[in-house]
C-alpha cells in the first residue's frame, strides 16, 4: 500500500483529534485511568511476591533429630534436604551448639547444669524459597520429611506463607477479572468516542463513499484515531502507576523500618511500560474498528 495513502491518514487524525483538544484529552484520561486500575493491581501484587521473595530467611523448618540417630543417617538427610529444589539453606544444629545458645538467650543457666545431661536434640534447620511451593505442597513436603528415620518431630512457621499466597492467588484472579472487564470498557469508551467522530463526519464519508473511495480509505483515519489516542492513554496511565508507587515509597519505608529491613516497590520496567503502552494502543484500535465497521456496513450496504 502507498506510504503517502498512510502518511495522509495519519495526519487526517492528528488534524480531527487536535480540532477538540479538550474532547480528545478527557478520553486520554479516562482510558488511562481504566488501564491504570489493573495494571496498578497487578503491579501491587507482584510487588507482594517479591517481598515474598525477600523473606526467604523467616520461612523456616525445623526439624529435631533422635539423640540415638547415626552420623551416616544424619549424613544421609542432610544430603537429601540440600538436593531438594526450593532449600535455600541447610544449616546443622549440634545438640551442644543448641545448648549454649538457649543458655546465651534463656539466662537458665544454673536450671539446665542441674539436669546433668543436655536435653536438647541436634537439629536441621532449613531456609525455603517460599514462592517455590503452593501450600498444599509445603504440607506435603513437611510430612515427608517428618517420616525420615533420624527425624524425631518437625516443627514450622509456614502458616504465614500459606495465607499469603492465598492471598496473592486471591489478589491475581481478582485483577485477571477486573483486566478484561476495564479492557472491554475501554474498547466500549473508544468505539463511543469514534461513533461520535463518525457522526459529526457523515456528510464527508457519504461523499467519499459516492465518488468511489474504499471502505480501507475511509476506515483508515478513524483507526488511526483510536490507535493514537490508545497509545497516549497508556503513556499517561504508565505515568499514573509510576507516581502512584514514588507516593507510596515513603510510607513503605516507614513500615520496613519498624520491622528492621528496607523494600522497595517497583512500579514498571521499561520492557512492561512499553506492552502496556502497545496494549493500550492495540484497544484503541480495536475500540474504533468495531465503531467504523459497523457505520461503514450501513453505508456500504
Amino acid at each position: 500500500m502507498n506510504l503517502h495513502i498512510r502518511i495522509e491518514a495519519g495526519r487526517n487524525a492528528l488534524s480531527a483529534l487536535g480540532r477538540q483538544p479538550i474532547s480528545t484529552a478527557m478520553t486520554v484520561l479516562a482510558l488511562a485511568i481504566v488501564i491504570a486500575l489493573p495494571v496498578g493491581l497487578f503491579t501491587v501484587l507482584t510487588n507482594m511476591e517479591n517481598l515474598l521473595g525477600n523473606w526467604r530467611n523467616q520461612a523456616q523448618i525445623s526439624l529435631f533429630l533422635h539423640k540415638d540417630a547415626s552420623p551416616q543417617a544424619i549424613q544421609h538427610l542432610q544430603k537429601a534436604l540440600a538436593q531438594t529444589k526450593g532449600v535455600v539453606e541447610v544449616r546443622y544444629v549440634s545438640a551442644d551448639a543448641a545448648l549454649a545458645e538457649f543458655q546465651k538467650h534463656s539466662g537458665m543457666v544454673a536450671a539446665i547444669q542441674t539436669l546433668g545431661e543436655n536435653p536438647l536434640p541436634a537439629s536441621f534447620v532449613v531456609q525455603l524459597d517460599p514462592l517455590r511451593y503452593p501450600p498444599s505442597a509445603l504440607q506435603q513436603l513437611i510430612g515427608h520429611w517428618a517420616q525420615d528415620p533420624a527425624v524425631a518431630t518437625a516443627q514450622s512457621d509456614l502458616h504465614w506463607v500459606a495465607r499469603l499466597q492465598a492471598i496473592l492467588a486471591l489478589g491475581q484472579r481478582a485483577a485477571l477479572i477486573l483486566a478484561v472487564l476495564l479492557a472491554l470498557g475501554a474498547v466500549l469508551v473508544m468505539g463511543n468516542t469514534i461513533r461520535l467522530h463518525i457522526a459529526q463526519r457523515r456528510d464527508e464519508i457519504d461523499v467519499a463513499s459516492l465518488v468511489g473511495a474504499t471502505r480501507s480509505f475511509i476506515r483508515r483515519p478513524f483507526l488511526y484515531q483510536g490507535l493514537l489516542q490508545g497509545a497516549v492513554a497508556g503513556l499517561v496511565a504508565w505515568g499514573i502507576v509510576v507516581a502512584a508507587f514514588y507516593w507510596l515509597q515513603v510510607p513503605v519505608d516507614r513500615l520496613a523500618a519498624l520491622y528492621g529491613t528496607q523494600f522497595n516497590l517497583v512500579a514498571l520496567t521499561p520492557e512492561q511500560g512499553a506492552t502496556l503502552v502497545i496494549a493500550s494502543a492495540l484497544l484503541g484500535w480495536l475500540g474504533s474498528l468495531l465503531a467504523v465497521g459497523r457505520h461503514l456496513d450501513h453505508t456500504f450496504a
